[in-house]
């Protein structure tokens, strides 16, 4: 997802919090004003305890068990491409400011990463897993190495 993630959560959910603040406690709900499709399907539910990382991560490490995994596969497959681009639509009209460089991408870059997110739900569905969620940065110093002569 890179750096669109949280813009992809934003579009999933019409939540703004930042991966720590973020508290949904739901998987999949409906709107009540528009029965919108809401699913928390970038910031993870559950927190693991001691895994908020180094200033480098955003931390904490969360979850979902196998049945939320199913639960969210079954509700992206709902959400159309039309469904989709009004959502983004509306995002760029209610919120320019919130992802300012973001929205300047095209809608089919956002349908694409929502197509191999809605994938990866669907493979880790059928294969009855759970899945992991860690937000970091990357940064080359990390991995530095001495070469050999």
């Amino acid at each position: 997802m890179d750096s669109y993630w949280h813009a992809i959560h934003y579009l999933l959910t019409e939540d703004i919090s930042s991966w720590e603040e973020c508290q949904i406690p739901f998987i999949v709900a409906r709107k009540e004003e528009n029965n919108r499709l809401i699913i928390n399907a970038v910031m993870g539910r559950t927190s693991i305890e001691g895994t908020k990382g180094s200033f480098k991560d955003f931390g904490p490490v969360k979850y979902f068990v196998p049945s939320e995994t199913q639960q969210i596969s079954e509700a992206l497959l709902q959400i159309s491409e039309k469904e989709f681009a009004k959502r983004y639509e509306e995002a760029c009209v209610l919120n320019p400011d919130v992802y300012r460089t973001l929205w300047d991408e095209e809608v089919d870059d956002y349908w694409y990463i929502f197509q191999s997110i809605s994938e990866y739900y669907r493979i880790a569905a059928e294969e009855t897993r759970g899945m992991l969620f860690c937000l970091g940065c990357f940064y080359g110093v990390d991995f530095m190495w001495e070469m050999q002569e």
